[in-house]
């Protein structure tokens, strides 16, 4: 699932391509997906539209567009397996959504499991378009919020730590892969009970999360500036990660196995000699 780094960086690639562009024509393919309002309305509304910008908010990426004197806002929530890809000769499977623009070029969006949702808001203020109602939950942007403003909101949560960054409604942005990352940077258990945490550890996962969060969206954006292959996340990934997805290869600190398991369908890795347990009880 693209997380906080991914979408950041495509959100600003597709700024600098897209910037200024016309809505030629809209085509939908896979309508499951089309949330709101419906296939037809979104092709209808789009055409003639100018992409102003693309931005994020928390897992979401936000076409932004005017027609005249009417803003529209087009949502695009990946689910697990969504990608962007510029056109080609031969769709992808799964293609949910086509954007042709004047100047001839081509965005789709596909999405191998179709657990993704669309959505287009309109209105006449900018600032009052709509967002889709799960955005009402959201915490802040982690890459926003001041250490203190972190130690308040994590104070309200009791569970495993993992969990906790994972949680959007504490700060968003954060999701499987990258709260690995984040937990081994900081040299912190993903089983450690929040509770169970010093304030001094608190202020080392808070400078883990933006650390590890920015880097990636620095080294993601450059790469796709350089090769402009927008659909190429795993290579992203294997570049990146020093702990997930890595599990039973050596650890990049100490050299040793690198544990990994599974629970509700997701996969945790950390390393039992950097991140020691402070439950006996853990294998």
């Amino acid at each position: 699932m693209p997380e906080l780094p991914e979408l950041e960086a495509i959100s600003k690639y597709l700024t600098k391509k897209l910037s200024g562009e016309i809505i030629a024509r809209v085509e939908t393919f896979i309508h499951t997906v089309i949330r709101f309002p419906d296939s037809h309305t979104i092709q209808t509304l789009l055409v003639g539209a100018r992409l102003e910008k693309v931005s994020r908010k928390g897992k979401l990426i936000v076409f932004q567009f005017r027609s005249i004197d009417t803003y529209l806002r087009l949502c695009i929530d990946h689910g697990l397996t969504g990608r962007f890809a510029w056109e080609k000769v031969k769709a992808p499977a799964k293609t949910v959504l086509r954007l042709k623009f004047q100047s001839g070029s081509s965005l789709i969006y596909h999405d191998r499991r179709l657990h993704g949702a669309i959505w287009l808001f309109h209105g006449t203020n900018k600032e009052n378009t709509l967002f889709p109602s799960k955005v009402k939950n959201y915490g802040p942007d982690i890459l926003t919020i001041s250490l203190d403003e972190f130690k308040a909101r994590i104070s309200r949560y009791r569970g495993e730590i993992k969990g906790v960054l994972t949680k959007q409604e504490f700060v968003t942005g954060i999701g499987n892969a990258y709260a690995d990352e984040v937990l081994f940077n900081a040299q912190i258990h993903p089983f450690t009970k929040r509770t169970d945490l010093s304030s001094s550890e608190i202020e080392r996962l808070y400078n883990s999360c933006t650390s590890i969060l920015r880097h990636g969206v620095s080294e993601i954006t450059n790469w796709l500036f350089t090769t402009n292959k927008i659909d190429n996340q795993r290579f992203w990934r294997k570049e990146l990660f020093k702990i997930h997805l890595r599990g039973e290869q050596p650890c990049y600190n100490c050299g040793k196995s690198v544990s990994s398991i599974k629970a509700n369908r997701r996969i945790t890795n950390f390393c039992r000699t950097c991140q020691t347990s402070r439950n006996k009880n853990f294998i």
